[in-house]
């Protein structure tokens, strides 16, 4: 029997480990938390926390969330449906927990990981016919350095990251800065403006951020997570619909997205709270969309939250000083600058064979890389509904290491390469966030790419339904029957592991 080792046990890795179980093979996970979740491990998230996709279409896709669960769960629901979805599929004894991975060597022998016990201290070595990273884009907290930061607190200030805000009691009775303007940083000023003595938010720029319901009556999901809606941003690979509606189409793609950005000044009252954004709606949309904290405008323009559209030049034993010239004293300051991805366990010649010069990741699919056929990825194709694109991309990667797909010939990969880089850089720059991982808003045509390649389905009969339809996990479990039921037997990784070997040390 063939061993998969997967690193990580979060949503991604959870999924991987299912899918390739299902087909026989020997599954090892190893996790360094003591427990499983990613993100959404209890030591992990902050105060608050929720999901910024509804449950239905955050949910695994045999594997349905509560009735009883919020439209949008909660971190702690969010940890209480993982924590099922591993008992129920009995993923848990897979796993080695307290595992951190130090360093991969691959050689004909396969990949050979030097592990540390966190707990212990104890060093271990695994081998693995096949590895799967799953540590996802949210790897490590990202804390910006600032000059002064070690005399902030060495005179009673506090710094903390976002996700180490897990407790109210953190903010009560204290005046609190908050930096950045993503998601975690306007969920803690919302909290903090309730909870804390007092809150400055201070940002760079203002961003989009859509409601929950629009016009307080439309759910998000109708108006962002259909087909329809991601036909409305231009491609680098367009249907013919898409073709049509981004050349004679031109004014109503326009008029729509201005539209949708009257609708957010006046639900929002943008002006009133000067956070009007500079930038286009459609030129912002991909994993960073942030979704509108309840109140949090309305405590802008009520100066609950005391919003500041700067930058912070220094710490020092007073407080901040701002590139505004302004100086605040905080007790406490939030750093809500989130994470960056980074694989620190993969040496600087294999990172070479699968990212660029600037950090952006080079795989086929967002999955795999030519040059290191023995090595897969998943959860690094991040989407507004991550659940649901690893399973896909764990199903395509599990049928890829049993030899149902192949890979095109290396000029066709440089070529297509190619085009994604000239969009990227001339049409959608945002697609650089996240390492280049993000396939958002083109969540549709990553899967049907994906499901293509597997040789299965995209849709069911109704097409035109489906077409405005919000996405449903629930349908891609019918097309993923098939692959299901035929992996019961054990299958050899049949990839060819001679020409990574010999890569392998014409590399070293």
């Amino acid at each position: 029997m063939q061993t998969i080792g997967i690193i990580g046990a979060g949503i991604s890795g959870l999924t991987t480990a299912k899918t390739f179980r299902e087909r026989g093979y020997k599954v090892v996970v190893l996790e360094k938390a003591s427990a499983i979740g990613g993100v959404w491990d209890r030591n992990r998230f902050y105060i608050n926390v929720s999901t910024q996709t509804t449950k239905n279409e955050y949910a695994y896709t045999d594997f349905p969330m509560p009735d009883h669960y919020h439209e949008w769960p909660t971190g702690e629901q969010m940890n209480e449906y993982l924590n099922n979805y591993a008992t129920h599929f009995c993923i848990s004894d897979s796993i080695c927990f307290n595992v951190q991975v130090l360093d991969m060597t691959y050689n004909e022998e396969g990949w050979h990981l030097k592990t540390a016990n966190t707990v212990s201290g104890n060093f271990q070595t695994y081998t693995f016919d096949f590895v799967v990273i799953c540590t996802g884009t949210f790897h490590e907290k990202y804390l910006p350095p600032f000059p002064g930061m070690e005399a902030f607190t060495a005179a009673g200030g506090q710094i903390l990251h976002s996700s180490e805000v897990t407790s109210n009691t953190l903010l009560e009775n204290k005046d609190v800065a908050v930096v950045g303007f993503a998601k975690s940083a306007t969920d803690i000023a919302t909290q903090a403006a309730d909870t804390a003595a007092s809150c400055t938010l201070l940002y760079r720029k203002a961003q989009w951020k859509v409601p929950r319901f629009f016009g307080g009556k439309i759910n998000l999901k109708y108006l962002l997570f259909s087909r329809f809606s991601e036909a409305f941003f231009r491609s680098y690979r367009q249907t013919a619909f898409q073709k049509l509606l981004h050349s004679i189409g031109k004014p109503l793609v326009w008029m729509q997205w201005r539209g949708v950005e009257l609708l957010l000044k006046k639900q929002f009252r943008l002006k009133e709270c000067g956070m009007l954004p500079a930038h286009r709606i459609e030129d912002q949309v991909s994993c960073s969309l942030g979704v509108a904290p309840e109140g949090f405008y309305e405590k802008v323009r009520t100066h609950k939250i005391r919003a500041i559209c700067t930058e912070i030049d220094s710490f020092s034993r007073d407080g901040l000083l701002l590139k505004n010239g302004t100086i605040i004293r905080p007790d406490l300051v939030v750093m809500g600058t989130g994470f960056r991805q980074r694989l620190p366990f993969l040496n600087g010649d294999y990172q070479r064979l699968i990212c660029n010069e600037n950090g952006q990741f080079m795989l086929h699919r967002n999955i795999i890389s030519p040059n290191l056929p023995m090595l897969g990825f998943v959860g690094f194709n991040s989407s507004l509904f991550s659940t649901l694109t690893s399973e896909i991309a764990a199903n395509w990667l599990a049928e890829y290491v049993s030899g149902n797909i192949e890979l095109p010939v290396q000029s066709d990969l440089i070529k297509e390469r190619a085009v994604i880089e000239q969009w990227k850089k001339k049409v959608r720059p945002v697609a650089t966030e996240f390492s280049g991982l993000c396939i958002a808003p083109f969540n549709f045509q990553h899967l049907d790419q994906l499901m293509k390649d597997m040789g299965l389905k995209t849709r069911g009969r109704n097409r035109l339904l489906q077409f405005f339809k919000p996405v449903n996990p629930a349908a891609y479990q019918r097309l993923l029957a098939n692959l299901r039921n035929a992996g019961q037997q054990p299958r050899p990784v049949n990839l060819n592991r001679s020409a990574a070997t010999r890569f392998s040390k014409e590399l070293f």
